[in-house]
Formats: C-alpha cells, structure tokens, sequence
C-alpha cells in the first residue's frame, strides 16, 4: 500500500513538473506574442497621428512621463505625447499629437477602464475630435472652450486632464520651456513692439509684429556687429522665432553673440504679462484649473494688494496623493506673493492644476 502511495506521489509530481514546464514554455511565447502585438498597435496609432513621420524615437524623462518624435529623414515633423489622468474606473492614458505649428492634430486612446456605454463616449472620435486644432498654449477649461457629456461627465474630465498634462509634457521637454519665463503670447495685444539687447559689438534692436495672440513678424531694425558673423543670424534667428513662437531658439553657428542678442531683443520688445498681485482690487475671486483627476476649484482672497488666503473648493484628487499640494502650494503662493513656485514632488499634476486656478481666479480679478 505504501508503494502505491509512493508512486502516485511520484507520478503526480512528474505531472506537475511537466504541466509547469509546458506553462513556462506557452507562457514565454504568448508573451512575446502579446507584447509584439502591442508594439504595433502602438506603432499603427503613432503613424495614423503623424503620417508624415518614417521613423518615432521614443523618449522618457527623468521627472516622468513618455512622449515620441516623429521624424522623416532628419527632420521632425511631429511630436506625441502621453497623457494620463483618472477616469471614471481608473487611469486613462492617451496620445496627443502636435504638429510642427504647434497645434494638436489628434488624439487616440491607449489604454483605459470606462464603463461600455457610457463613459467611453468620452472616448468616441465625435468627442476626441474637439480637440483637434487647439494650440498648444490654449487653456482648456471644462464647459468653456471644451464641452463635456451629459451622463460621462468624470470621464470627460479624464480626457480633458490627460491632454492638459500631454500638452505641459510637450511645452517642457518638446520646446523646452522655462516655466518661469513669463513667455505668454495670448495675453499680448496686437500691436508692433520694440525691444534692444546687446549684440556682439553694440546694442541690436528689433520690432515684434503680434497679432492674435502669435508672432507674425520679427525685424532686426539695426544690428552693427561684424557683417560677416551677424548675416546668417539676421537671416535664421527670426524665422526660428516665428515658427517656435517663443524668443528661446538655436542660435546660428559662428554667430553665437549676434544670435542671443536677437532673441534678447525680442524678449525684450513683448510686454510683461506675468500676474501682479500688488495690482490687483481686494475681494474675493474663484477660478477653475486641471488637476490629475480633474477639475478643481478654488476661492482666493485678496487684501491691501496681497493675497491672504487661498481655499480649495472641490477637487477631484486622489487624497493620500493630492493631500501635499494642497497643503503646500497656497502656503507657497501666500509666502511669495506669486504663482511661481514649484510643484510638490509626487503631485505635480495636482500643483499645477492648483496653481492654474489661482490664476485663472486672479487674472480675471479687476485692478486696484
């Protein structure tokens, strides 16, 4: 009896031991299957949002998040972007294409938990094609210049954030630019402007043509530094400007100088509109920023020319992740009298959100 006991013990065993084995080996294969799979369905949105592009790098930041290049030879001629954010039943995360003007050119679902039915109409292409067009530096706001769905609301919301924080992906690491540089076209008035800076030799100067919240035109009025170093920089560094949209461009070879100058020149000539706490009437004003998982709301109150206390309304944040921006980010704006400051690490999404609606709240305060 104990023999028989034995064998079957064995004969199980060697059961088990093949029908793992056979496991690992399926598994190995339907795995590689799988993620190829993925890999080109990935590849096949990449393409359909760029279909100029040949060839996408991939690139992901230290300080988070995904984005490609899409480039024909060696030029690129589109960025995409990952956006994610909380939806109804989880994390959704999109692509969202830019295009070489820097306006959105599409947007495709990677991955998300909507209920079928209802929250995934916020998923449709009747709903994601809104989007389409939008500059890159365009605020999107819930119910103002983006409509939600009646009944899919939360998820509308989802798709609103992730493109928001797909576009903050492509204005830091894309254009690479400086949160703090007080760079904001749309609130410039049409007008020509000037603005000098020093040039390799002399002082360069410049007129600015704004219309419509964009660049349409960049003159070097007068430049005296050596005609065989500043040519080309006269000739590349304004039409790099206009493209870009921002005075932060590459700078031509062998006219380094010439070409800081320029840009300097141009920077100085586009008028201040960073927010002013100081010139702003007391009272008490709400505003509306994307938070990760939506929109959040906040009241601000000002006094004697100082904001004195902020006070978040709603939100939508997950709180153990969300419970340090809201702790630190009004102290931190209270404490510098500004709304630049940096985001809380681990909530950067939320920061943002927070920062974006004091000021949407203060911007459209009256002055003192």
């Amino acid at each position: 009896m104990m023999r028989e006991i034995v064998k079957l013990g064995a004969i199980l065993g060697l059961v088990c031991a093949i029908a793992g084995a056979s496991l690992a080996v399926v598994h190995a294969v339907t795995g590689d299957i799988i993620v190829e799979r993925q890999e080109k369905a990935l590849m096949s949105k990449l393409q359909a949002l760029v279909p100029a592009a040949e060839r996408f790098e991939k690139i992901e930041p230290e300080d988070g998040g995904v984005y490609y290049l899409g480039y024909r030879g060696e030029a690129v001629v589109g960025a995409i972007l990952e956006g994610t954010a909380k939806g109804y039943s989880g994390e959704m995360r999109l692509l969202v294409a830019v295009d070489e003007s820097g306006k959105i050119g599409g947007v495709e679902v990677v991955e998300h938990g909507e209920t079928i039915g209802i929250g995934t109409r916020a998923l449709e292409p009747k709903f994601l094609q809104q989007f389409n067009g939008r500059a890159h530096d365009e605020q999107l706001i819930a119910g103002k210049n983006v409509d939600m769905i009646t009944g899919a609301t939360v998820s509308s919301r989802g798709v609103l954030s992730s493109v928001s924080n797909a576009l903050e992906l492509y204005k830091t690491h894309v254009l690479k630019l400086d949160p703090e540089d007080n760079w904001d076209l749309a609130k410039v008035k049409d007008g020509v402007y000037e603005g000098t800076a020093p040039g390799f030799k002399s002082d360069i100067k410049v007129k600015v043509t704004v219309q419509g919240g964009k660049i349409t035109a960049v003159e070097v009025v007068s430049i005296e530094d050596t005609p065989e170093v500043y040519t080309d920089a006269v000739k590349e560094v304004p039409p790099r400007i206009v493209e870009k949209q921002h005075w932060k461009v590459d700078a031509t070879t062998g006219a380094t100088l010439s070409s800081k100058g320029i840009m300097e020149a141009v920077r100085a000539a586009i008028p201040d509109t960073s927010l002013k706490f100081d010139k702003i009437a007391d009272g008490t004003y709400e505003g509306i920023g994307q938070g990760f998982g939506g929109e959040l709301k906040v009241r601000v109150e000002v006094a004697n020319g100082a904001v004195t206390k902020i006070t978040v309304l709603s939100h939508k944040e997950t709180d153990y992740v969300s419970d340090p921006a809201f702790e630190l980010i009004p102290a931190a704006i209270i404490e510098k009298q500004s709304v630049k400051v940096d985001a809380v690490s681990g909530a950067s999404y939320t920061s943002k959100g927070l920062i974006e609606a004091v000021t949407d709240a203060l911007e459209a305060a009256p002055e003192r």
